[in-house]
């Protein structure tokens, strides 16, 4: 009698009440294209020249300029690692973005190519945000890093950053 009435009380038995459900607050992502120019004026630079010919070359530079960008006005720092056969070759490096609002540290790789005569070089390659402080600690993206530099090695580069960045401010 005792385990009629358990098993009639489990059958008649409701669950218990739950919580409605609430659609999850979803954050949308925004991607903007933002992009600066700069020209980068040689500071630092050591290269070697290696090969039968000297027809290698690699090494490191530091270039410094400034870019307006994300309507703030920036000093840029450039620093660049090559490796160069005749003049074209492939880079990486770092360009540093800072203004006293904060600071932006982006990688950048690519290829460079020589021109003619060796009279110039011609850049291009990916870039993107390694991250930020103060009012630019949330910036993320990618993007291009494209440049040229007229005249022999040593001159000034003239560069173009455009980066597709997600929730900028």
């Amino acid at each position: 009698m005792v385990l009629a009435a358990l098993l009639l009380a489990g059958c008649t038995a409701t669950p218990a009440p739950q919580p409605p459900e609430t659609p999850s607050a979803a954050v949308t992502a925004t991607r903007r294209t933002h992009q600066f120019s700069a020209t980068f004026t040689l500071r630092k630079q050591g290269l070697h020249s290696v090969g039968k010919d000297a027809e290698k070359t690699y090494g490191q530079a530091e270039y410094r300029g400034s870019a307006d960008f994300l309507n703030d006005s920036f000093r840029a720092q450039l620093l660049v690692a090559s490796d160069y056969v005749q003049g074209s070759g492939t880079f990486e490096g770092f360009v540093t973005l800072v203004s006293p609002k904060g600071e932006i540290g982006l990688r950048i790789t690519g290829v460079t190519t020589a021109r003619e005569q060796m009279l110039g070089s011609d850049f291009s390659g990916e870039t993107e945000v390694i991250g930020g402080t103060g009012a630019y600690v949330t910036l993320a993206g990618r993007g291009r890093f494209t440049g040229q530099r007229v005249g022999p090695p040593g001159s000034p580069i003239d560069a173009e950053v455009s980066l597709e960045l997600i929730n900028p401010r």
